[in-house]
Formats: structure tokens, sequence, C-alpha cells
């Protein structure tokens, strides 16, 4: 799993961003005027009246790959409460076009508890993992993102999904396959060294065909 990052005041002034009215409202705006905004509907999220959860692909030129935004906006404050920017990224070892979310957020305003709870596993686990099949971390995370990373690995292992750990440099692929060896693995997935930014998790609903390639 990725290497830790070394600047967390960069993700704070992101999040501080989302947190302050007037640039949150700016977003919301943004989001809202994209003509290819899609709506999402799933079974298990039921939102309250007025919150929306969106998609927008491929928004920000600054982000050098195909990509979208899946998005909580509330219509009646006018704001965004939810933001998920997920990557996808071809990788020919791997076989597969897994996706990765590189920056989740979410209000801490109390108000939108109810609504937002258990939301972020659900996206992951109903949304990204359903549609793209192979989810695998960031190359940098903050101690809140690997707790959030930890807990889905359990809860793959739980619903019978595929865990590993990849280094993406010896493109060595670790099978994860009980709770026990999420502890053990751990350390090897996460640390300070530059080694670690080229070791991520990946959970997959079929088991990877590199798998069959090591032991």
């Amino acid at each position: 799993m990725p290497k830790q990052l070394f600047k967390p005041s960069e993700v704070q002034q992101t999040f501080a961003q989302l947190n302050m009215r007037i640039s949150n409202e700016e977003l919301f705006e943004a989001i809202v005027n994209v003509p290819t905004m899609t709506p999402i509907e799933l079974a298990a999220i039921s939102l309250p009246p007025g919150y929306q959860l969106v998609r927008i692909d491929n928004r920000l030129p600054a982000v050098p790959f195909e990509h979208f935004e899946l998005v909580v906006i509330n219509h009646l404050l006018r704001e965004v409460v939810y933001y998920n920017r997920v990557i996808i990224q071809p990788d020919a070892f791997l076989n597969h076009l897994p996706v990765t979310q590189i920056l989740v957020w979410r209000t801490p305003n109390p108000v939108h508890n109810a609504a937002l709870q258990g939301l972020a596993g659900k996206v992951f686990t109903l949304y990204l993992l359903k549609n793209y099949n192979v989810v695998i971390t960031d190359r940098h995370q903050t101690q809140q993102g690997q707790n959030f990373w930890l807990t889905r690995l359990y809860e793959a292992l739980a619903a019978n999904k595929f865990v590993y750990g990849y280094d993406m440099i010896s493109c060595e692929l670790r099978q994860i396959e009980t709770p026990e060896q999420i502890g053990q693995v751990t350390e090897w997935l996460w640390g300070d060294d530059d080694n670690y930014q080229n070791r991520l998790a990946i959970i997959s609903v079929m088991p990877l065909p590199a798998a069959e390639q090591t032991s």
C-alpha cells in the first residue's frame, strides 16, 4: 500500500477549501452546471430529499488520467457534502483497468451525518467495485485513508472477494486470504521509505490471473 503523505498539510488545505462556504458553493455551481452530470441511483443508498449522488467524467484538465468525480450535493443548501475523485489506471501486468480513489472527503457538519452514514463504504463496494471489478489504493494516504482501506479489506474477505498486496516495480502479487494475514501484511504495504509508494492493496471481484504467476 502506498507511502503515507509527507505533507499532510496539502491534504488538509484541500479539505479546508471544501469546508469553506464560498469555495464549497463554487464547487457546487461547477458540478451542477456540467452538462454531462449523471445522477446515480443505488438501491442500498437512500438519500433524504434534497440530496443527490452524481457522477461527472473528466471535468478537470489538470488531472493527467481518465477520471471521474462522485459527489453528493444538497440542492436545498446548495453545497457539496461528499466528494470522491477517482482515476482509471491501466495496468498491463494485472491485465485490468483498476480504479483508484485519490481524494475522498465528507463534510464534518453533523447536520449531514444521517444522510452520509456509511455512504463512503457503500460507494466503494456497491458502485466502484461492482462497476470496475478491481479497486486499488492510491500511492499517498493519510492515516484516515489507511484505516478506511483496512476496513474495506476485512469487508472484502467477509464477502468472499479477492484481496492482494501488489508491488508495481517487481510485479509481486501477494494474495491475502484471511483476516490474520491483513495484519501481517500491513507493514509490507505501509511505511515511510520510497519503496512503499509502489506497493498497493487490491480488492477484486475475481481472482487476478497474475496471482497464478507468483507464490
